[in-house]
Order: C-alpha cells, then sequence, then structure tokens
C-alpha cells in the first residue's frame, strides 16, 4: 500500500432533531456522490460512542490534488439542494483538514476509530517506535499517520 493518499477528515456534530434527515442524507445521496469522483478510493464514517458527541468522517483519494480538482470543485461549489439544507440545518461544530498518509501500520479497518491532532507529524519515528514497542498495540487493527 503506498503512502501517497489524500485524506479529508471531517468531524462534526449534527443539530439536534436532524439526526434523520443528516442519516437518510449520508447513506443515500453524499456518500455515493463523493465516491462517484475520480480520484476517491473509500469513505468510512464513524459515530462517537456518546452520540452527542458526534461524527468522525474520512475519505481516502488517489493523493491531495484530488481535492483541489475540477471535478470535486464543481460539486462543492454547486450542492445539491439535500446538500445545501444538511449543511445549513445540520452540521455544527465541523472541522475539517486535508492530509496526506506518511505511514500506516496495521492491514485491517476497525469497527472503531480514535483520532488524535498533532501540529504536525514530525514526530513520525516516535509513533512508529512506540506502534511498534507497546504490546497490545498488536490488538489495534491499523494505525494511520496523516
Amino acid at each position: 500500500m503506498t503512502n501517497d493518499a489524500g485524506i479529508l477528515a471531517i468531524w462534526n456534530r449534527c443539530a439536534s432533531g436532524m439526526e434523520t434527515e443528516y442519516e437518510a442524507w449520508y447513506q443515500t445521496e453524499h456518500l455515493h456522490e463523493r465516491l462517484s469522483i475520480a480520484g476517491f478510493r473509500r469513505g468510512r464514517r464513524y459515530q462517537a460512542i456518546e452520540p452527542d458527541d458526534g461524527y468522525f468522517t474520512y475519505y481516502e483519494t488517489d493523493g491531495p490534488d484530488v481535492l483541489t480538482c475540477d471535478a470535486y470543485l464543481q460539486r462543492v461549489n454547486n450542492p445539491t439542494p439535500m446538500t445545501e439544507r444538511i449543511m445549513r440545518d445540520s452540521f455544527t461544530d465541523m472541522s475539517r483538514t486535508v492530509c496526506q498518509r506518511a505511514f500506516v501500520t496495521g492491514q485491517m479497518r476497525g469497527a472503531f476509530a480514535a483520532t488524535l491532532q498533532m501540529n504536525r507529524l514530525s514526530p513520525e519515528a516516535w509513533l512508529r517506535d512506540w506502534a511498534a514497542s507497546e504490546p497490545w498495540v498488536a490488538s489495534i487493527a491499523r494505525i494511520e499517520g496523516w
């Protein structure tokens, strides 16, 4: 697996009372729409253990430049009516960032995800050493540094 994948990472909450519409939008429109753009490989979404704490979604692309290509920008700049409504009425506390995957440890993808924000990935060697030295890390399906 190459480490050159682009990552679009999004953390958000959903406005109270909008959960059903948000879920319908994501499952029936948004995920398919994003994955139909050339260069998008996969999308994953996780819901926080405490539902009010929101969602973590990420899309893996062929590289960070996919997120500035004409096809993607055309879709972002011309949202569907449902997307406009969800973004206006449902999305709260959103944080969105573009990354490039720097390394991967493990081959599987788990049902749970934990994210850790760092100012930069300069301690990549430290993180790799930690992943290799802690015996319990072997029970983690995958660690990615973005």
